[in-house]
């Protein structure tokens, strides 16, 4: 699986773990490597995990301390807030979400502390490359937190020798994930900084004098992977077979020698061996020992509150900073992790050069000619992206902008009778916000005009293709707030069998519109979705699946 293929899918490797929802409601979809095996509870330990973090660390403010002994017995900082975004997001929650009892988000109190985060940035390459990182994750904008430009902040620490204003490869690893998570490239003189670092044995030091780290070692892994280094580069293969050679017997990594298994270090090792493609999560896995997994060894870690433990020689003690890391390793997420708003922000550059400067519209399909529908699903892009599609942006030279174009593009697109049609100039129109509206667009009421094509049997438009042109007629009416008739909803539920619309845009489709509409979809229909995901973990008819399709199944 490539580097690019995870910031597309949040998955692990070999399809064991999917995460979402909110933090008190995870579900996972848990896919078994051999039949033999029965995988530790990942869902439950995030859960566990992400609560415990919530309700004990997290700040009135939204932040949190690297350093407390609970919530509001320390004030929060950005390297704390910034350690807890990334262990939320890995758990498949939403670090920008209000979370229960508090009175800001995580991201909150980020962006509230542009000085704070300056500064925070301002050290080395190392903690900017975990505040791009961290906020990336978070679907926040790294070059804008109040003005401050992480980016800017992170780019402005590399050396003439290709380090980041550090001396060990853990910290310069992070520099190099945090470009990597915003689509900058990766200086050469940076990646042989770590290759010139490695020692004898495959491993790197710690920076402190700890050689033979499988903390930096893991680290290093990540960084050369994201940055397009093959699995079967020798520096890679060399730090692998480090990691081999020093894992304990009970599935775990030690800090150094002699220092005994621990939670942290574990997770490090497991986030490198996701990245590698590894199974880190089969008692009969290749890593597994004694019948223990990695994964499973992670978990022995963890305490009965939900809290990861560290011991310091008086016995094991529930601990912020183990519980945050060991998150991500639970979850087997290595860095960078996905990254929707880097992702949304790439998809804009491509929009706004695939406008027509003539027409200021849209292409639906490459070589046929901007019409209304490419012309509104842009438009929408544009809105859900936090964008205004009538700025100066999204202005030709002819000074057309987007939805001006999407007018003059109606009426041609809609003259030929049928409701999908208008339900997708609706979708576009609704998403251009302020002076439009549905009733009074291109001279033509687009609610009445639907009205007009609905047949007797609840169909606004031809099924004989599937129900993808009805679904978009009932979404346009639905996010217009325009009455969708009984029968059309009747119709629907009726076009499904056994919760099977026919196809993944379809499913997705009439899932979309019965939530929406607060009508129960039969129960089925999950399981047809379950069934219907391929090994990619996208929806399709044939691998590598189909933005379209999974995109669709997702808004479902």
């Amino acid at each position: 699986m490539s580097r690019k293929l995870w910031s597309l899918v949040f998955a692990v490797t070999a399809g064991i773990l999917v995460v979402t929802g909110t933090i008190y409601a995870m579900e996972s979809s848990i896919t078994v490597a051999a039949e033999e095996d029965v995988l530790p509870d990942q869902q439950g330990a995030l859960r566990k995990a992400a609560i415990w973090l919530v309700r004990t660390h997290q700040n009135d403010d939204g932040g949190y301390s690297s350093f407390s002994s609970g919530a509001n017995d320390a004030p929060s900082s950005i390297g704390g807030t910034v350690d807890a975004i990334l262990a939320i997001a890995a758990s498949g929650n939403n670090p920008a979400a209000l979370f229960p009892g508090k009175t800001d988000t995580l991201v909150g109190y980020i962006m509230a502390n542009p000085a704070q985060v300056a500064e925070y940035a301002g050290l080395d390459g190392s903690q900017a490359g975990k505040l791009v990182l961290a906020l990336t994750a978070a679907a926040a904008d790294p070059r804008d937190v109040d003005g401050f430009n992480a980016v800017d902040a992170l780019k402005a620490q590399q050396q003439p020798d290709g380090s980041f204003g550090v001396t060990d490869v853990y910290k310069h690893s992070l520099a190099i994930l945090g470009l990597v998570s915003v689509g900058e490239p990766v200086p050469a003189a940076s990646l042989q900084w770590i290759v010139d670092t490695q020692a004898a044995d495959g491993s790197w030091d710690d920076g402190f004098g700890t050689l033979g780290n499988p903390d930096a070692t893991a680290m290093a892994i990540m960084a050369l992977l994201a940055s397009e280094q093959p699995v079967d580069d020798p520096v890679v293969v060399a730090a692998r077979e480090f990691l081999a050679d020093v894992q304990l017997p009970d599935g775990s990594w030690e800090y150094g020698t002699g220092f005994g298994g621990n939670a942290n270090t574990t997770a490090l090792v497991i986030q490198a061996l996701s990245a590698l493609g590894e199974d880190w999560y089969s008692a009969t896995g290749p890593w597994a020992q004694n019948g223990i997994s990695p994964l499973e060894a992670l978990l022995s870690f963890q305490s009965a509150s939900g809290a990861f433990h560290v011991d310091y020689g008086q016995g094991p003690a529930d601990d912020f900073y183990s519980t945050v890391q060991s998150l991500l390793g639970v979850a087997g997420l290595p860095y960078p992790l996905p990254a929707r708003f880097e992702a949304a922000r790439m998809g804009l550059v491509c929009l706004d050069n695939l406008q027509d400067e003539q027409s200021g519209g849209w292409e639906q399909f490459a070589g046929y000619g901007v019409n209304a529908a490419g012309t509104s699903r842009a438009i929408e892009a544009i809105h859900s992206a936090g964008g205004d599609p009538q700025d100066d942006r999204w202005t030709t030279a002819g000074a057309v902008n987007a939805v001006d174009a999407l007018e003059q593009e109606t009426p041609d697109y809609v003259a030929g009778g049928l409701g999908g049609r208008v339900g997708v100039v609706m979708q576009g129109v609704v998403a251009a916000a302020d002076p439009y509206a549905v009733s009074d667009f291109a001279g033509l009421d687009l609610p009445l005009l639907m009205s007009g094509y609905l047949s007797p049997t609840g169909e606004y438009d031809s099924t004989a293709f599937g129900i993808s042109s009805q679904g978009e007629a009932m979404l346009g009416l639905i996010v217009a707030d325009e009455p969708v008739d009984p029968t059309a909803v009747d119709f629907l539920l009726d076009a499904q069998n056994d919760g099977d619309w026919g196809s993944p845009d379809g499913n997705g489709l009439a899932l979309n519109v019965l939530g929406r509409l607060n009508e129960q979809a039969p129960a089925e229909s999950i399981d047809v979705l379950h069934a219907g995901q391929l090994a990619d973990g996208g929806w399709g008819y044939d691998l590598p699946s189909n933005p379209n399709s999974t995109s669709e199944v997702v808004q479902g």
